[in-house]
């Protein structure tokens, strides 16, 4: 059986054209995950010490969400469990239809002994009462190919607010640090193409797994960023954070270019021309 949760959309979590950004549906997703785990009766930090820690998210985005589109329902389930960790689906639907699929894999982590521990059979009794199937099919990618020096790198630094009460970095502001890397490698094609008009980038589909656990501090961790692949409408980008050497975080994301209406538009030459420059 599906949870449903109805979240609340904020003025401040739309765009200028009005839609929701992409990292506010990962933070929708937190917010209807742990109105799960209080209706499973299931803390996020499970014991003293331990926490409920993210590996993995994906993102399908099936159409933007606006204000007028209230009430949004994000409708949750577990849809794997295994012997360490246990997969959270999400589907956010309104009146107007679906507008994005998810799962988030999750693992109780003991942060004494840096590792993830087994779930208990009452957690796995708790968590089964709302099993179902996932809502795509998860196909994880090989470790992405070595990277060189050529990549783009931008400096994050981590705000206080980013910080949850765990005293770690919230895994919906990792979404957040590369999207503004991948920003800024779209808008360096952009600008040097020079092509006159507007152009419209939505986030079709993102992942990321995260490796280790960033802290606030004063220095600053740092986002590579390049573009994996180039299709007829889309662009795909691989991203990693990183401490220096040690990798935080690797990020799959997909972008497609759309229309005034919303629907996929071929690239411009010239920029279809520079994303594959890039790719090099």
């Amino acid at each position: 059986m599906r949870h449903p949760y109805e979240c609340q959309i904020r003025r401040a979590d739309l765009h200028g054209d009005g839609t929701v950004g992409n990292v506010l549906v990962v933070d929708y997703l937190q917010e209807a995950r742990l109105d799960l785990l209080r209706h499973h009766d299931t803390s996020p930090t499970p014991n003293p010490g331990e926490g409920l820690v993210v590996v993995r998210t994906v993102v399908d985005y099936v159409r933007p969400i606006r204000l007028a589109d209230a009430p949004l329902v994000v409708d949750t389930w577990v849809c794997e469990l295994r012997a360490a960790s246990f997969t959270v689906a999400y589907e956010l639907r309104t009146e107007a239809g679906v507008h994005a699929r998810a799962t988030t894999v999750l693992t109780p982590f003991v942060f004494e002994t840096g590792r993830p521990r087994r779930l208990t059979a009452d957690e796995r009794a708790r968590l089964e009462t709302t099993a179902d199937e996932p809502p795509f099919a998860d196909d994880r990618r090989v470790r992405p190919a070595p990277w060189s020096e050529a990549a783009y790198r931008r400096p994050i630094q981590v705000r206080f607010s980013d910080v949850d009460v765990l005293g770690h970095v919230n895994n919906v502001r990792y979404f957040d640090y590369v999207h503004e890397a991948q920003v800024e490698v779209m808008t360096g094609v952009f600008q040097e193409a020079r092509i006159s008009g507007t152009v419209d980038m939505v986030v079709a589909r993102s992942e990321m797994d995260h490796v280790g656990q960033m802290n606030g501090r004063p220095e600053a961790y740092d986002v590579w960023s390049r573009v994996a692949a180039v299709g007829r409408t889309s662009v795909t980008f691989e991203s990693e954070i990183r401490d220096g050497e040690r990798v935080m975080a690797r990020s799959r994301v997909v972008e497609v270019n759309v229309d005034e209406d919303g629907h996929p538009l071929p690239h411009h030459p010239r920029h279809l021309e520079l994303f594959e420059q890039r790719t090099r």
